[in-house]
């Protein structure tokens, strides 16, 4: 009997420990902010093609989603840092919504930019408009 009970109460240990180390995790992983920026049932999608030769398209926001699936050549895409990230054929770059954006590009280049936005909101907006100050750069060694 003394076995039995003694089995029992090794076995009750490890499900407390295993119990309290689920919820230890579940504690770590809180949210510890979040913010509605547009909740809409009028989602607009627009799908734009364009090839160039040389481009660059200045500072701007996108206030949706921007999906950038480059075909042919490369881009470099500053957002988020003064480091761009190198965007080639094949390749897909999603823009965040709200945060400065840069893409330039050397030489011939063909992508497709599919743009999921409110119907109200326009699809890009210039950094100046955007934060009401014609000289803000969010990278100033870009020229």
């Amino acid at each position: 009997m003394t076995r039995i009970v003694r089995s029992k109460r090794a076995l009750l240990l490890v499900v407390a420990g295993v119990a309290s180390c689920v919820f230890a995790a579940l504690g770590v992983a809180a949210v510890l902010s979040q913010q509605v920026i547009t909740d809409t049932n009028g989602v607009h999608l627009r799908i734009v093609r364009t090839v160039a030769d040389g481009f660059d398209s200045g500072w701007h926001v996108h206030p949706g989603i921007a999906v950038v699936q480059v075909q042919e050549g490369s881009f470099r895409i500053y957002q988020g840092s003064c480091t761009p990230v190198n965007v080639a054929a094949g390749q897909t770059f999603i823009e965040v919504p709200h945060i400065a954006v840069r893409a330039v590009a050397t030489g011939r280049i063909n992508w497709t930019t599919t743009l999921i936005t409110t119907s109200a909101d326009a699809s890009s907006i210039p950094l100046a408009t955007y934060h009401n100050d014609s000289g803000y750069n969010p990278c100033p060694s870009v020229p």
